[in-house]
């Protein structure tokens, strides 16, 4: 029984560090967002 308590544990701190580390990385990779410009799409020529 404490050695599943253990495991649990771990899992449950790499679980933890694997969120901090996803929403870290999601936060530095989004730019900046603006809603005044629409964004640039290219025209379509079949249309």
């Amino acid at each position: 029984m404490k050695t599943l308590f253990k495991l649990f544990l771990l899992l449950f701190v790499a679980a933890a560090v694997a969120g901090v580390v996803t929403v870290v990385k999601r936060r530095e990779t989004s730019g900046p967002v603006s809603y005044d410009e629409w964004p640039t799409v290219p025209e379509n020529p079949a249309a």
